[in-house]
């Protein structure tokens, strides 16, 4: 049974094509487009991928921000519940999630069946966020994806504020005002993002094994700080940007019965 998944980011969609437990394909696109435009052309790029027609797929389910703007998906479902089954997936003992996206986290904990036990999410601020630690990157005149590089080659972590990402944009500018290294700043920038997800660990109560997902967890220093702020080792899947739409066509292979579908677009 072929299922979909399509996950609605707030800077990405991502689509994962599923076979029973085997993954065929995974495609993520950055995208201005309206939700439903670039639904559409992320699954066309999965089919494609997959060498699949659109007939082929049983059963689509869309996640994310928006899910309810994917005419082409049979049904939606949480984040929540698309995450927990994705972890479980890609990490049996998985029992601690963190999910760390362009402009949210969260943090869930899983029973030892991996049924959602808790989860909590950040606050509207955005220091504990993936498009926190792309403004430090822009900042430090670094690419984002060489920020986390950069930061585990510091000797240490400069100060930077946990409290407020306005606050702590202020900060970092100071500190390179006032020459601290490029690469201290970095790590204090993860640091600070770090503390804010570890907070989400404390409340929801930390059990091993912890697994990391969402586009931030490919950031070597957020992923080493957040290790060290809460003392265990963090598994982070291979494609952790993906996980979401994983589970959603996780969930769909899990209904039993399909609904009517609406129309899909030609793999062609």
């Amino acid at each position: 049974m072929i299922t979909v998944g399509i996950d609605v980011g707030a800077q990405s969609v991502a689509a994962v094509a599923l076979d029973g437990d085997r993954i065929l394909a995974e495609v993520v696109l950055t995208t201005e487009e309206t939700t439903d435009a670039a639904a559409r052309r992320v699954f066309r790029q999965l089919l494609d991928q997959a060498g699949l027609e659109a007939g082929q797929v049983e059963r689509t389910i869309a996640t994310g921000w928006e899910a309810d703007e994917v005419p082409l998906a049979d049904d939606t479902s949480s984040e929540q519940v698309c995450t927990a089954l994705a972890a479980r997936f890609l990490v049996p003992t998985a029992r601690t999630v963190i999910d760390m996206g362009a402009e949210g986290c969260r943090v869930m904990k899983l029973d030892p069946g991996g049924i959602l036990e808790d989860f909590a999410n950040n606050s509207k601020c955005a220091s504990g966020t993936g498009s926190f630690l792309e403004l430090g990157a822009v900042y430090l005149k670094t690419p984002i994806e060489e920020l986390g590089p950069l930061s585990l080659t510091a000797d240490g972590a400069a100060e930077v504020s946990t409290i407020c990402a306005v606050f702590a944009e202020s900060v970092i500018i100071s500190h390179i005002h006032q020459g601290e290294s490029r690469a201290r700043i970095a790590a204090g920038i993860h640091r600070a993002a770090a503390s804010r997800a570890a907070e989400l660990v404390g409340r929801v109560g930390l059990v091993e094994d912890v697994v990391m997902i969402g586009g931030a967890a490919l950031n070597a220093g957020l992923v080493k700080a957040m290790e060290d702020l809460i003392g265990v080792k963090i598994h982070v899947p291979p494609s952790p940007q993906t996980a979401a739409a994983l589970g959603a066509a996780i969930k769909a292979s899990k209904k039993k019965r399909r609904r009517k579908k609406r129309p899909r677009p030609k793999s062609e």
